[in-house]
Formats: C-alpha cells, sequence, structure tokens
C-alpha cells in the first residue's frame, strides 16, 4: 500500500469500528510497521483533522464519538476529479492573486500530499495543464477584502463605483447578494440604495469599498437563482426575447456545441444552423452576434436585428 491507500483504509477502519484497534491489529490491516502506523496516525489528525484518540486501557485507537461523523477531505474523488479541483485551484491563484488565503492553501497542500501519492507530479501537472485568462481584469486587494467581508457577514457596503459611461466616481451604499466570476471577470449582484433597485457592479470599476456595521437586506435567493439560471450573459435580466440566428461554414459547427442558455434550442435547415437563444438585453446579445461577421443572420426579433445592424454600419464609417 502506498501513504494515500493506508489513509483510506485506516479511516475505513476506524469508522466500521465502535471498539479501539490494538496498534498491531492496525500494523496487520495496513502492512506497515509500528513507526508506519504512528506517522499515518499523526497525519490524519494534524493534517486532516482526524479526531482519532488513544485508550489507554485497551491500549487502542478509535474514532472520538463526541466529535460527530468524519469524513476525509476528497475521500470521494477520483483521480480525474482531483485534478479537476487542482486546476480550479490553480485558476483562482492565476487570475486574481493574493485571493487564496490560508485556509484554502491548507487545501491545496492536503490536495497535492494525495496527488503525490498517486504519482503525479504537482509541478508537472502545472505545466501539461495550462489555464488562458482572456483580457482578465484584476481587483484592487483592499477593495476584494471590504466586497467579501459585506458579502459574507451580510453587511452593507460603501462604494466609490466609476461606472464606464461615467465621467467622475459616485458614491453608492449597496446590499451584496452574489458574486460572480464572469468571462475572467468578478461581478457583485446588489441592491443599489440610490437606485431602489437591483444593480450588477464590475469589481474592477470599484475604486474603494468598506464594509459597514449596518446589516444588508437578505436577497430572494429562489428568485436570485431563477434569474441568474434564465439570464443571457452578465446583463441580469428575465428573458423576455428569443433570439433566432441563422449560422453558416464555420461558425455554424462551431456554435452547435456551444451552450448560450439552458434553455436554447438548435435545428439543421439547408446547411445552416438555426439557433434560438431566450435574453432579457441586447447589448451582450449583440457583442456575440457581431463576433461571427458575415457567418450568421438575426432572423428574430426586429429590434435585435436593427441594434445589430446600428453596430455594423458605424463600424463601416471607419473603414470607407
Amino acid at each position: 500500500m502506498n501513504r494515500a491507500q493506508r489513509i483510506y483504509a485506516l479511516h475505513g477502519l476506524l469508522s466500521t469500528h465502535a471498539q479501539a484497534l490494538s496498534r498491531r491489529r492496525i500494523q496487520d490491516e495496513l502492512e506497515c510497521s509500528q513507526a508506519t502506523v504512528k506517522r499515518i496516525i499523526a497525519e490524519m489528525r494534524d493534517l486532516l483533522g482526524a479526531p482519532i484518540v488513544f485508550e489507554r486501557a485497551s491500549g487502542g485507537y478509535r474514532y472520538d464519538s463526541e466529535a460527530g461523523a468524519f469524513e476525509l477531505p476528497g475521500f470521494w474523488f477520483n483521480e480525474t476529479e482531483l485534478h479537476a479541483v487542482l486546476a480550479a485551484i490553480q485558476f483562482l491563484e492565476s487570475t486574481q492573486p493574493g485571493l487564496l488565503q490560508q485556509p484554502l492553501r491548507n487545501l491545496l497542500e492536503r490536495l497535492r500530499l494525495i496527488v503525490k501519492d498517486m504519482g503525479v507530479d504537482m509541478d508537472d501537472l502545472s505545466r501539461r495543464v495550462l489555464l488562458h485568462p482572456l483580457r482578465p481584469r484584476p481587483v484592487h486587494p483592499p477593495v476584494f477584502e471590504a466586497i467579501a467581508a459585506g458579502l459574507l457577514g451580510s453587511r452593507k457596503i460603501r462604494l466609490l463605483y466609476h461606472g464606464p459611461d461615467k465621467q467622475a466616481p459616485e458614491p453608492r451604499t449597496i446590499h451584496p447578494f452574489r458574486l460572480l466570476r464572469y468571462r475572467d471577470a468578478w461581478y457583485l449582484l446588489a441592491h443599489c440604495e440610490r437606485a431602489d433597485d437591483r444593480r450588477t457592479f464590475a469589481l474592477d470599476r470599484i475604486v474603494e469599498a468598506q464594509a459597514l456595521p449596518e446589516q444588508a437586506i437578505r436577497p430572494d435567493n429562489a428568485a436570485l437563482d431563477a434569474l441568474l439560471r434564465d439570464s443571457f450573459g452578465i446583463f441580469l435580466r428575465n428573458p423576455s426575447h428569443v433570439a433566432v440566428l441563422r449560422y453558416t461554414g464555420q461558425a455554424a459547427r462551431w456554435v452547435q456545441s456551444e451552450i448560450w442558455h439552458p434553455d436554447q434550442t438548435g435545428t439543421w435547415r439547408d446547411n445552416a444552423y438555426e439557433l434560438r437563444v431566450p435574453y432579457g438585453d441586447h447589448r451582450e446579445m449583440t457583442m456575440e452576434i457581431l463576433k461571427y461577421g458575415p457567418d450568421v443572420d438575426v432572423l428574430e426579433p426586429e429590434e435585435l436585428r436593427m441594434a445589430v445592424r446600428e453596430r455594423i454600419m458605424a463600424a463601416a464609417k471607419k473603414y470607407f
């Protein structure tokens, strides 16, 4: 057995035996020496938080029943899932340095130990699995910390926010609801007192942030979940339109394999792919359509078709 297998085997023994197990019994089951048993128990206690106690009367080990049920972190992961977890942590570290605080670093070290016992070199894994963010928009660390403090503590947050359509930053007091990671950028979904409505704030546009002592209002989580599911893109709106888009050439094959919305539908018609996508705000839908140039045609609705036409005409004036 390797180290990880012995940890899992000992966990299985202690989980299925209420009575203390002797050191000799554990040695036989784990096929190892007394020193190895001591080392495995110490690592499970110190690194994994296992509530292993020693009974002097019986000279054996057991799980402390008063500590409640215990499961090994990552016990349900297979090797592929572990790779995915490590890649997610690598992604978080690479896109926003400093966000991965000590508790997650401890988790990362535990995962590294397990992966090492699987015969995988972490440095080699980092070279083989590359994550390349597309135009990331970093957030000032004090801003993120204030947002996190307000969000996790359900407290109001005072912002100095520089909207992209504003000449100067403006003060806002908000009630934070959800923190979103979308297209390599962070966004905060919140209730804005100034607008008396729900707003989405780009964290990279926040100049200053301060978590206040006052409690924030609680969101309707069921309604938020439905909104996030049904919305298209970062402009969180209930879907009031359905875009009907006709793709040709290579674009048709690319779009066929993409999921834009959970309720989208697609059909092949005469060597073209017709995609129907629910949406609530034409701005981001327009940007998605413009990416494909002459390989896409907006069939419906007319207002979306006109919005795309206006953008194309405005761009054409710069070149002709």
